[in-house]
């Protein structure tokens, strides 16, 4: 296998961890709506693993690796937000 090919591989398997994590994050959004607290307990271990992926991938590919981070991030973000207000609510019913 030529390192083109590597290359190629490595970057396919990175563009298919973007999909996973964010294909998770809609899921926890859907358990979320459902009146459910997801649980993320692995979330910190996969994107610390694709961090690391996308650091090493090939240098012309790391701006699509930002940009694709960035919009996880945001995606985090907003994630965090909905079960902050899921607890908070939650919590206000309890009492």
């Amino acid at each position: 296998m030529t390192a083109s090919q590597t290359d190629s591989k490595s970057v396919q398997a990175l563009m298919e961890q973007f999909d996973a994590i964010e294909a998770y994050l809609q899921a926890v959004r859907e358990v979320l709506e459902e009146g459910h607290m997801p649980d993320i307990a692995d979330l910190h271990n996969r994107i610390s693993r694709l961090c690391l992926d996308a650091a090493r991938s090939p240098p012309d590919f790391r701006k699509t690796c930002l940009e694709r981070l960035d919009s996880l991030l945001k995606k985090l973000d907003t994630c965090e937000r909905e079960m902050t207000s899921f607890q908070q609510v939650l919590s206000e019913s309890l009492q």
